[in-house]
């Protein structure tokens, strides 16, 4: 019976809709219209002044307003934090001046678990906002672990694999064990005629670190730490054809800059900045937000030695930004 482990459980999950717009071409001209979508999040912690919210990246992408539904059916507008597209993860903020004294009396923060200790066939219970027409719940087991996806975008991941239904609207939501903890955050499901009772979770315990991360506060721009490289984007077609990890390609190291002092050198693969998984240029400078100068981050890099791409682990002290940048 999962009952109590849902009673427990859903005040911590919330409905995500999406307000945005979408521009229409036709015949006459192009005009815009206001659409809406729906997703999932999960209260995972408490500031001074706000509530914070995990979910998918691609559930708040492109939004021009985001409305949270809590448990007892009340609504607030929430701002999205930060977001790391590479993990398809975003944090969003909602003020606790917006809620009445009911609602956070009603709604629970999640007990985030280990994914790393799940085992094949062990039971667990998805909750979210299937279909945008509220929360519901559906059970199965742990069906794979470290399944690698690919993504509509053409990106990898890496999931839980379970029976437990995850429908459009589920992104988000929380994936429990049978102790009521998040040990996986849905986000996304194959369809089609020969594919039935496959969800995906993103694991909890390699979301953490990012989720921890887009809590911050991002530092403002200019004040953002240097590494002093010129980077270059590798595109798919470049990394099929030359074998070639997918990263940031370091096209030059500027002399006495943070990045030289680290080792980082020129035709380097940058592919892991502190716990972030790096794929582009968009990633990286998403993850410099949240380091000043003179904050240290460990920056994974591969490096092509006797014809073979060799890991390396460096720990780089960012500068302060150069006026000119």
């Amino acid at each position: 019976d999962a009952s109590d482990i849902v009673a427990n459980c859903m005040p911590s999950v919330v409905s995500i809709t999406n307000v945005g717009t979408r521009e229409f071409r036709t015949f006459f001209g192009t005009y815009e219209q206001e659409s809406q979508s729906s997703g999932s999040g999960i209260i995972v912690a408490e500031n001074m002044n706000e509530l914070l919210i995990v979910t998918n990246n691609h559930v708040v992408n492109g939004a021009d307003a985001l409305e949270i539904t809590f448990t007892d059916g009340s609504t607030a507008q929430a701002i999205i934090k930060g977001v790391d597209t590479d993990m398809d993860l975003a944090v969003v903020a909602v003020p606790l001046d917006s809620l009445s004294a009911e609602t956070r009396d009603a709604i629970a923060i999640a007990t985030l678990g280990d994914s790393e200790s799940l085992k094949l066939g062990e039971p667990v219970i998805a909750i979210g906002n299937a279909l945008g027409i509220g929360q519901s719940v559906t059970n199965g087991i742990v069906s794979a672990l470290d399944r690698e996806i690919i993504m509509e975008d053409g990106s990898r991941g890496t999931f839980i694999q379970t029976n437990a239904e995850i429908n459009e609207g589920n992104s988000g939501g929380a994936l429990l064990n049978i102790r009521g903890e998040v040990i996986g955050i849905n986000s996304n499901k194959i369809t089609g005629a020969k594919v039935e009772g496959m969800g995906y979770a993103i694991p909890i315990s390699s979301a953490s670190p990012i989720i921890a991360d887009l809590m911050k506060d991002r530092i403002p721009e200019e004040e953002t730490g240097y590494m002093g490289i010129t980077m270059q984007e590798i595109t798919d077609q470049v990394i099929q054809m030359y074998h070639m990890p997918q990263g940031v390609f370091v096209y030059d190291v500027e002399g006495g800059s943070a990045a030289e002092a680290a080792g980082i050198m020129k035709q380097d693969i940058i592919v892991q900045f502190d716990d972030r998984r790096i794929t582009s240029y968009d990633s990286l400078r998403n993850a410099l937000q949240y380091y000043k100068a003179d904050d240290t981050a460990k920056v994974t890099v591969m490096r092509q030695v006797n014809g073979e791409y060799v890991s390396y682990e460096l720990e780089i002290t960012l500068a302060e930004k150069p006026a000119e940048q």
